[in-house]
Protein backbone atom coordinates (compact mmCIF):
# COMPACT_ATOMS: atom_id res chain seq x y z
CA UNK A 1 0.00 0.00 0.00
CA UNK A 2 1.15 3.23 -0.44
CA UNK A 3 0.93 6.51 2.04
CA UNK A 4 -2.51 8.13 2.18
CA UNK A 5 -2.69 11.80 3.56
CA UNK A 6 -6.52 13.38 5.12
CA UNK A 7 -5.97 16.95 3.14
CA UNK A 8 -7.33 19.65 5.51
CA UNK A 9 -6.71 22.43 2.79
CA UNK A 10 -4.16 25.05 3.71
CA UNK A 11 -1.12 22.75 3.46
CA UNK A 12 -2.25 21.14 6.32
CA UNK A 13 -2.56 17.41 6.22
CA UNK A 14 -2.31 13.95 8.62
CA UNK A 15 -0.56 10.69 6.88
CA UNK A 16 -3.34 8.14 8.23
CA UNK A 17 -2.23 4.79 8.47
CA UNK A 18 -4.58 2.94 6.16
CA UNK A 19 -7.66 3.14 3.43
CA UNK A 20 -9.41 0.08 3.72
CA UNK A 21 -12.84 -1.43 2.89
CA UNK A 22 -13.71 0.88 -0.33
CA UNK A 23 -17.17 0.22 -1.62
CA UNK A 24 -18.39 1.76 -4.17
CA UNK A 25 -22.33 0.49 -5.29
CA UNK A 26 -21.91 -2.73 -3.36
CA UNK A 27 -18.87 -4.03 -4.70
CA UNK A 28 -15.37 -4.08 -3.07
CA UNK A 29 -12.64 -2.23 -4.42
CA UNK A 30 -8.73 -2.58 -3.49
CA UNK A 31 -8.22 1.09 -2.89
CA UNK A 32 -4.46 1.35 -4.48
CA UNK A 33 -5.75 0.01 -7.36
CA UNK A 34 -8.68 2.22 -7.73
CA UNK A 35 -6.82 5.34 -7.10
CA UNK A 36 -3.98 4.12 -9.70
CA UNK A 37 -6.60 3.79 -12.12
CA UNK A 38 -7.77 7.49 -12.10
CA UNK A 39 -11.18 6.16 -12.90
CA UNK A 40 -14.11 8.57 -13.23
CA UNK A 41 -17.97 7.92 -14.00
CA UNK A 42 -20.38 10.57 -15.33
CA UNK A 43 -22.88 9.27 -13.42
CA UNK A 44 -22.56 9.77 -9.39
CA UNK A 45 -21.39 6.67 -7.66
CA UNK A 46 -22.18 5.90 -3.98
CA UNK A 47 -20.16 4.06 -1.68
CA UNK A 48 -18.02 3.96 1.79
CA UNK A 49 -14.79 3.30 2.77
CA UNK A 50 -12.84 3.06 6.43
CA UNK A 51 -9.71 5.78 7.16
CA UNK A 52 -7.44 4.83 10.52
CA UNK A 53 -5.41 7.52 11.73
CA UNK A 54 -2.07 6.98 12.65
CA UNK A 55 -0.36 7.84 16.35
CA UNK A 56 0.40 11.23 15.48
CA UNK A 57 -2.79 13.49 14.71
CA UNK A 58 -2.77 16.90 13.81
CA UNK A 59 -4.85 18.75 16.14
CA UNK A 60 -6.99 20.12 13.11
CA UNK A 61 -7.41 17.12 11.86
CA UNK A 62 -9.04 15.84 15.16
CA UNK A 63 -11.77 18.87 15.15
CA UNK A 64 -11.89 17.76 11.85
CA UNK A 65 -13.02 14.10 12.84
CA UNK A 66 -15.09 15.35 15.78
CA UNK A 67 -16.83 18.04 13.77
CA UNK A 68 -17.88 15.19 10.74
CA UNK A 69 -18.76 12.40 13.30
CA UNK A 70 -22.17 14.26 14.01
CA UNK A 71 -24.00 12.60 11.09
CA UNK A 72 -25.90 15.93 10.07
CA UNK A 73 -22.39 17.21 8.70
CA UNK A 74 -21.53 16.71 5.02
CA UNK A 75 -19.05 17.74 3.32
CA UNK A 76 -15.92 17.01 0.70
CA UNK A 77 -13.14 14.58 1.81
CA UNK A 78 -9.87 14.77 -0.02
CA UNK A 79 -7.21 11.77 0.80
CA UNK A 80 -3.85 12.01 -0.92
CA UNK A 81 -2.15 9.40 -2.48
CA UNK A 82 1.28 9.94 -1.78
CA UNK A 83 2.86 12.90 -0.79
CA UNK A 84 0.47 15.48 -0.70
CA UNK A 85 3.60 18.20 -1.80
CA UNK A 86 3.94 16.65 -4.72
CA UNK A 87 1.83 17.95 -8.34
CA UNK A 88 1.64 14.24 -9.72
CA UNK A 89 0.10 12.84 -6.34
CA UNK A 90 -3.69 11.74 -6.83
CA UNK A 91 -6.75 12.69 -4.88
CA UNK A 92 -9.09 10.78 -3.91
CA UNK A 93 -12.14 12.82 -3.35
CA UNK A 94 -15.73 11.83 -1.39
CA UNK A 95 -18.24 14.02 -2.38
CA UNK A 96 -21.05 14.84 0.35
CA UNK A 97 -19.18 12.34 3.05
CA UNK A 98 -20.23 11.98 6.00
CA UNK A 99 -19.04 9.79 9.08
CA UNK A 100 -20.99 6.90 9.00
CA UNK A 101 -19.43 5.80 12.45
CA UNK A 102 -16.24 6.65 14.32
CA UNK A 103 -14.72 3.38 15.94
CA UNK A 104 -12.75 4.70 19.70
CA UNK A 105 -10.48 2.81 21.59
CA UNK A 106 -11.25 2.00 25.32
CA UNK A 107 -12.00 5.89 26.97
CA UNK A 108 -9.81 8.10 24.25
CA UNK A 109 -12.58 10.24 23.17
CA UNK A 110 -10.36 10.62 19.77
CA UNK A 111 -11.66 8.63 16.69
CA UNK A 112 -9.06 5.84 15.46
CA UNK A 113 -10.74 5.38 12.83
CA UNK A 114 -13.69 6.82 10.63
CA UNK A 115 -16.13 4.67 8.04
CA UNK A 116 -17.24 7.50 5.41
CA UNK A 117 -20.25 6.96 3.54
CA UNK A 118 -20.20 9.18 0.43
CA UNK A 119 -22.49 10.44 -2.88
CA UNK A 120 -19.59 10.24 -5.09
CA UNK A 121 -15.98 9.58 -5.25
CA UNK A 122 -13.65 10.78 -7.69
CA UNK A 123 -9.45 10.42 -8.92
CA UNK A 124 -8.11 13.49 -10.46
Amino acid sequence: MGTYHLDLVDARTEELDDVVNLLIGGTEHDVDTFVASGQGSGEPRQGSLIIVRGDERNTAATRWVQAVEDLTTEQDVVIVAGDPASSEARRLRLTKAWAATGFHEDDDPEAIALAFAFADITVK
